[in-house]
């Protein structure tokens, strides 16, 4: 029978599943893991609130007079504080991790055979949030069934007799996507094929749903940042269980999320990025999300890819709001382990924006106020009170003698020591790039006649760009910045700059489509604006961009030079093309400081 409809569950396929904060809030309140999920699950007031016999104003009353009762659990919750309020906002927070790729895939399902209906069967109740998501997420499909508004909720057939009668399919045309058993074996009961989704793993899902559409091919999908496997190259594969030995000496175990116990059950290669190879945890016992980022293999430059630096600026970082990080957890130093330092992080769901076929997923005002709160993000760490990082001592410990004044231009300093960085890689085989050599020598001469005040200092990131920010999964602001691995102390202009260029550089070139409705004048208003500095000239943003240019070819010269040695997993095509953008950087650059009459 040739398949009519797809119908998808949300939690769980379309969005994040809230399973693994019932079970810490369960932990919390002295129960098991499962305890608290297994009796809401089966109480009569979430049953009633699901089929909107009850408001979600009756609903923490309900449930807490339910459960106190509950044979399991009588006397343990009331003496510990349950709050059926906060259970509410757990099970229907703002924060869902939309699955971006699920739906990516969904509609290049309709668009390669527009025959095939979609629709969602979704036990909700009547929410704010859940009315945010429906919008989030309900223009993917036919049919959006919810179970609070046609008073039936899974796994009873009248729901999904509802929704096949919607569609205009019978069950045996039909095939249902659902995390739970009960809800699959009563849509198997009807005839419906089904697949059953574990631990958020969209992937597999796509998978399977490949296998069932011959013909469809399945869109390269770069949004959101979930882990878009490829296989860990070989040049990068490490051995998990001498990282899980590891953990399990350094992690705390009285941590209910952080257990190792059980191993990963899932350990996959982020093919972005070529710096530091970065991969995607999963702990089989509790599902909590980690990365694990270490050096490249091979020989490296002196102080590139400093792990531990990185490490310890992310902790210190997460001491204040204004600057979203991922938590760091734990440092190896120790190459013995795997080769190479690493560290491991919490992985933060959410959107990067890195390829244009993303794009239209979002509204144009949703990426302009997500491109804006990126440039405030940044403002916020240029006003850090870097002095107070340990990391960057700006006065001498007790009992030292103050190093004497030496004032340095950060510009000046930059352009030098990329300059040596690019020469030492020079004799690794990197090929010479004559656009470089010359952008150096032209930003040396044209740094005596900017305008604004060389002298000012603040924390830097050192790569701010869209790539290295993760979005919220829904809203349009900032959940987590990426990769310090530059970062330091220097010009707030140097950021700036570097931002400006990557607006300015051609979809071609930096691989986002980038709003370039957005006025560059904007921009620079508004960072003035939320740093209370003045407003960078055109001439002088000429200069930071053309400095940026000159950086970041440098920085890819590095990489070109490990993909030529063989230390990175990209055919000699993509080498050759990598090659063709460091010089393309490079002349783009040049450009810029050259006259209008010049010829190239």
């Amino acid at each position: 029978m040739p398949i009519k409809a797809l119908i998808f569950d949300v939690g769980g396929v379309l969005v994040s599943s809230p399973v693994l904060r019932i079970q810490e809030y369960s932990i919390g309140l002295g129960l098991t893991r499962h305890e608290l999920g297994i009796a809401v699950g089966g109480s009569a007031a979430f049953h009633q609130l699901e089929r909107g016999e009850i408001s979600i104003e009756a609903f923490p009353a309900a449930i807490e007079a339910e459960l106190a009762a509950a044979p399991g659990l009588r006397g343990k919750l009331s003496a510990r504080s349950f709050d059926g309020a906060r259970l509410l906002r757990i099970m229907g927070g703002d924060d869902f991790g939309v699955h971006w790729d699920v739906l990516a895939a969904v509609d290049s399902i309709r668009r390669w055979n527009p025959a095939i209906r979609t629709a969602v069967i979704t036990n909700n109740f009547k929410s704010k949030s859940m009315f945010d998501l429906r919008t989030a997420i309900g223009g993917h499909f036919d049919v959006f069934t919810e179970s609070h508004l046609v008073g039936a909720r899974k796994p009873s057939p009248p729901i999904y007799e509802n929704t096949l009668a919607r569609l205009g399919v019978s069950a045996d045309e039909a095939v249902f996507i659902d995390d739970l058993g009960p809800n699959l074996k009563a849509a198997k009961s009807l005839g419906m094929r089904t697949i059953r989704v574990r631990n958020n793993d969209t992937v597999a899902l796509i998978d399977e749903l490949k296998a069932l559409l011959p013909g469809w091919e399945c869109p390269r999908v770069l949004y959101p940042p979930g882990v878009a496997p490829s296989g860990v190259p070989d040049v990068h594969r490490f051995d998990a269980k001498t990282v899980l030995r590891f953990l399990r000496a350094a992690m705390p175990t009285a941590v209910s999320d952080l257990d190792v116990s059980q191993g990963f059950s899932r350990v996959e290669f982020f093919s972005s990025g070529a710096s530091n190879p970065t991969y995607y945890l999963r702990l089989a016992a509790s599902g909590k999300e980690l990365v694990l980022r270490k050096q490249p293999p091979g020989k490296l430059l002196k102080g590139a890819h400093n792990m531990q630096r990185e490490y310890m600026l992310l902790a210190e970082l997460s001491r204040y709001t204004g600057v979203p990080v991922p938590k760091a957890h734990v440092l190896c130093s120790d190459r013995s382990v795997i080769g190479t330092e690493f560290y491991v992080m919490d992985y933060v769901a959410g959107r990067v924006w890195r390829g244009g076929e993303a794009l239209p997923h979002v509204p144009t005002w949703h990426f302009v106020d997500a491109y804006h709160d990126a440039l405030r993000t940044l403002a916020g760490i240029h006003c850090l009170p870097y002095e107070e990082l340990s990391l960057f001592p700006a006065k001498p410990r007790a009992g030292a003698a103050a190093p004497p004044a030496k004032p340095v231009c950060y510009f000046l300093k930059t352009v030098n020591l990329w300059a040596k960085q690019y020469t030492a890689g020079l004799q690794l085989q990197a090929p010479r790039v004559s656009d470089i050599e010359e952008l150096a020598v032209a930003l040396r001469d044209r740094l005596g006649s900017v305008s604004f005040d060389k002298s000012k200092r603040c924390l830097l990131h050192g790569d701010f760009k869209l790539d290295n920010i993760i979005m919220h999964p829904r809203e349009p602001r900032v959940s987590a910045l990426l990769d310090f691995e530059l970062s330091g102390i220097g010009h707030p202009y140097a950021d700036l700059g570097y931002f400006i260029m990557y607006h300015r550089l051609p979809v071609s070139a930096r691989g986002l489509n980038s709003p370039s409705h957005i006025p560059e004048d904007e921009l620079l208003e508004r960072y003035a604006e939320w740093t209370g500095g003045q407003k960078v000239t055109p001439e002088d943003l000429n200069f930071l961009v053309a400095f940026s240019h000159f950086r970041l070819a440098c920085i890819a010269h590095g990489v070109w030079s490990r993909a030529i040695r063989g230390t990175l997993s990209l055919s000699q095509a993509d080498v050759a093309k990598y090659g063709l953008s460091v010089k393309f950087v490079a002349s783009s650059g040049l450009a810029l400081l050259k006259p209008k009459n010049s010829k190239l």
